[in-house]
């Protein structure tokens, strides 16, 4: 049983406590206030204060010893289980019992404490409240093991949603290591084509593009500048590949570096643009990486289509922005303008 909710059950039954005995003690409060000559001389403003703060403590007592007795039997705290129909009972018979006997014991502490205050049916007033109370107690101590489970309920469903959403995640991450080694190895084999020596710097630029990539898996968020620094090892790659015929500009504001984002969001977004669109001397392409006013990280390109479109494994842009749904459930905005294709990644604040 966490000490936690034991805690919080007794901060809540001593506030109840307060509050039912001033609940039941509220007529005597009246009388004293607003009651007429008669009253106030038969029984004096003092005599009167000292017997409402013992009838008070007396309430506030009994409340007190029934809360704590039920939360052993009524256990309202348990996460688990339905309670029997057996426990209730028990509740009920040792709340009567318990509170009889505390009448006998307390009603004579009080004539001990007032031994010049008597009113006719006093007793029978002292035994009324006081069942009454009882009854107030197993009716709260239920309310309160309702609450308590509904609580659990909700707190149990928001764990299992973390945990279902934190293996999508995974999953979805863990496709793009394949999915970036699968591109790099197609270019790589058109490079030993056309340039063997080429081809050896591409493999040594590649390893260390793949131990990011590797690191990166191990992690849910990087930094804009982690992945600008990747970025740098991969544009090398790519630029062996298609020479003067690839442009790449960077605008990033020196304050949004520290932004987090899934690790190789921007990798992602480029490779998009190279895959579906024609790189040649004829049709050069330009992709520009920036960061908007708004602080959200923006890839442009122009578009200009393959005649041929290129083979791809289909999980690019619709993987991130899955992710971006899971980690902060908002998607990547993505449109086209003035012939541009332009893609916008909001930055998750650190």
């Amino acid at each position: 049983m966490p000490k936690s909710l034991v805690r919080q059950y007794f901060i809540i039954v001593l506030f109840l406590s307060l509050a039912i005995s001033l609940t039941i003690r509220f007529p005597l409060i009246m009388s004293m206030i607003f009651g007429d000559d008669g009253d106030r001389h038969k029984i004096g403003f003092e005599e009167g204060s000292a017997h409402f703060l013992v009838e008070l403590a007396i309430t506030f007592l009994v409340a007190l010893l029934m809360f704590t007795m039920n939360f052993f039997i009524l256990k309202p705290v348990e996460k688990h289980g339905r309670l029997k129909v057996l426990n209730i009972v028990m509740a009920v018979i040792l709340t009567v019992a318990s509170v009889y006997i505390l009448n006998n014991l307390l009603f004579s502490a009080s004539r001990i404490l007032q031994p010049g205050y008597t009113v006719r049916g006093h007793r029978n007033e002292f035994d009324v409240t006081n069942f009454f109370v009882s009854a107030l107690v197993i009716g709260c101590v239920l309310i309160i093991r309702l609450i308590f489970q509904k609580q659990n309920v909700i707190l149990e469903n928001e764990s299992l949603k973390r945990e279902a959403l934190q293996s999508q995640f995974e999953s979805l991450k863990n496709q793009l290591s394949p999915h970036f080694l699968f591109n790099s190895l197609t270019a790589l084999k058109i490079l030993i084509d056309e340039d063997t020596v080429k081809a050896q710097n591409y493999v040594s630029s590649l390893s260390k593009a793949l131990r990011y990539t590797l690191q990166s898996n191990e992690k849910q968020l990087v930094t804009l500048k982690q992945e600008m620094d990747f970025m740098d090892s991969y544009l090398f790659l790519i630029r062996m590949r298609y020479d003067t015929n690839l442009s790449v500009i960077t605008e990033i504001s020196d304050s949004l570096y520290s932004g987090l984002l899934p690790p190789l969001t921007i990798q992602t977004l480029v490779e998009n643009a190279i895959k579906h669109n024609e790189i040649s001397k004829r049709k050069p392409l330009t992709i520009t990486i920036q960061t908007t006013e708004k602080g959200a990280l923006r890839v442009v390109n122009d578009i200009q289509k393959k005649l041929t479109s290129e083979e791809g494994t289909g999980i690019g842009l619709t993987n991130l922005s899955k992710q971006f749904q899971l980690l902060i459930g908002s998607e990547i905005s993505i449109c086209e303008e003035n012939n541009r294709f332009i893609v916008d990644v909001p930055l998750i604040k650190p």
